[in-house]
């Protein structure tokens, strides 16, 4: 559990981080945010496909695949929300202040969940989560306080804001990892949905924004991020 809360936190001021520069007007290098975000969504793709999915048992909980992904849709698809990665987030920028905070929370609140699933599971896989969750935690953080001084929130509202959606990562993590190790018999439900949250985050979320930068480059940072979720199994680690 100390280990879970230790990657939870560094989850946590990751996302912090990362809002801290925005609101500081700090720009942040479109090829550091490419890589973070394709490495990462590389990532989600390979622990989904190769760890998550095949040890929830899924010709039973495939239910609870399809509801990961599922819920993630619905939310993406009323928020509404797009991520933005300017320092001066335009104000014509399609989402919205408090929807796209309410959709984001949700997402670092399913993260931390991800993240307690993983560590109840092994030690590898919630390592190797809390490093795909970690490194988009800081463009999500930059982009949702981005988006939210672009719609005319005080700095101190924006940086009250931010803190309450960091704490969701931690929060989610620990629920989840305390539910888990009272009732055993959720964790393949469990990484079935967190299967499907991955799948949903990496395809419909990462890759759409690192693609449409049009850089050859985000080709080679996504397979490397797959490349390293088969690192665990190369070594015969399960």
């Amino acid at each position: 559990m100390l280990l879970l809360i230790l990657s939870s936190l560094f989850a946590m001021f990751s996302a912090i981080g990362g809002g801290l520069l925005a609101l500081w007007r700090v720009d942040i290098s479109r090829e550091r945010v490419l890589f973070f975000n394709g490495f990462s969504g590389g990532l989600l793709i390979g622990i989904s496909l190769v760890h998550l999915l095949p040890e929830s048992g899924l010709h039973r909980n495939y239910p609870f695949a399809i509801a990961g992904f599922g819920i993630f849709y619905l939310i993406e698809a009323i928020t509404k929300s797009e991520t933005c990665t300017d320092v001066e987030c335009p104000e014509e920028h399609t989402s919205e202040g408090m929807l796209t905070w309410a959709g984001m929370s949700f997402h670092a609140l399913v993260d931390g969940v991800a993240m307690g699933v993983g560590f109840s599971a092994s030690a590898e896989l919630g390592l190797l989560i809390a490093l795909a969750i970690l490194l988009h935690k800081a463009p999500l953080g930059f982009s949702l306080t981005g988006i939210l001084l672009s719609k005319d929130y005080s700095r101190r509202a924006t940086y009250l804001l931010l803190l309450i959606f960091s704490t969701f990562t931690p929060v989610g993590a620990v629920m989840s990892g305390y539910i888990i190790s009272v009732n055993t018999g959720v964790l393949q439900a469990a990484l079935a949905f967190s299967g499907g949250t991955f799948l949903h985050i990496s395809v419909s979320e990462l890759l759409p924004q690192v693609h449409n930068q049009k850089s050859r480059k985000v080709i080679l940072y996504v397979l490397l991020g797959m490349s390293f979720a088969l690192l665990p199994r190369a070594f015969g680690i399960h």
